[in-house]
């Protein structure tokens, strides 16, 4: 009898903890639930984005090689203005600068270039498109800004092509000491992946053979009159 009662009191017991604390472990149980649906959610609907971006950005490809830039450009704004959060949108910017440098719109490639360095969350894009901004301000007459371009970040892999593009900026400056060094630099981390070296090896020749040579003023020895002159 006494071990019966010490059961049932377990029992009274037990229902009185239940009471207590239903509603939190109920609580509980629909957090977690939330929790894992959510999770699920977020993963289809981050999967059905990237699909649908990637299918975009190869229509884009499709576009610009038949020659069909305008209609290439309505996609790749819809990418850069919908669909920010996918890896699409940085390389469909990237193609749509490619483009418009050959279209002689340099105005519009740079502003796809700042649009990748802004919004890009992949670190390789971000330096390609500074690299890439470099060049389009060298090639509308602005080396100081082409050099702002390339201030203030780690190049990393892209050291040699920073270095190449801060030497063309200095020689368009004027400042051929600076130019020199900034090739000698990028022609001693210059890998094979980034192509035939001998154009950069041409440009550090041009602006050490441009360069004065230094010429040291020595105090001439006193000629005696009527001394053979050599």
């Amino acid at each position: 009898m006494d071990e019966f009662l010490s059961e049932q009191e377990q029992v009274e017991r037990l229902k009185k903890w239940w009471l207590d604390n239903w509603k939190s472990i109920a609580a509980g149980i629909i957090i977690a639930l939330i929790i894992i649906f959510g999770w699920r959610y977020w993963q289809h609907r981050s999967q059905v984005r990237s699909l649908t971006a990637s299918a975009m950005y190869n229509q884009m490809g499709s576009l610009l090689a038949t020659g069909q830039g305008p209609q290439a450009l309505q996609v790749a704004n819809q990418l850069v203005n919908n669909y920010s959060d996918t890896p699409y949108a940085a390389q469909a910017a990237l193609a749509m600068a490619q483009y418009d440098v050959g279209s002689n719109k340099p105005d519009d490639a740079m502003q796809m270039l700042d649009w990748v360095i802004a919004h890009s969350k992949d670190q390789g894009l971000q330096l390609l498109a500074r690299l890439r901004l470099a060049r389009v301000k060298l090639s509308v007459g602005d080396p100081q800004a082409a050099l702002t371009a390339l201030s203030g970040v780690a190049a990393s892999g892209f050291a040699p092509l920073f270095d190449e593009a801060r030497g063309d900026a200095y020689m368009k400056l004027g400042k051929m000491a600076q130019a020199r060094s900034a090739y000698q630099s990028a022609l001693s981390a210059w890998t094979p992946e980034m192509g035939d070296k001998s154009l950069l090896q041409m440009k550090l020749d041009n602006v050490t053979g441009a360069e004065p040579a230094t010429v040291t003023h020595t105090q001439a020895p006193a000629v005696k009159t009527g001394a053979k002159q050599p």
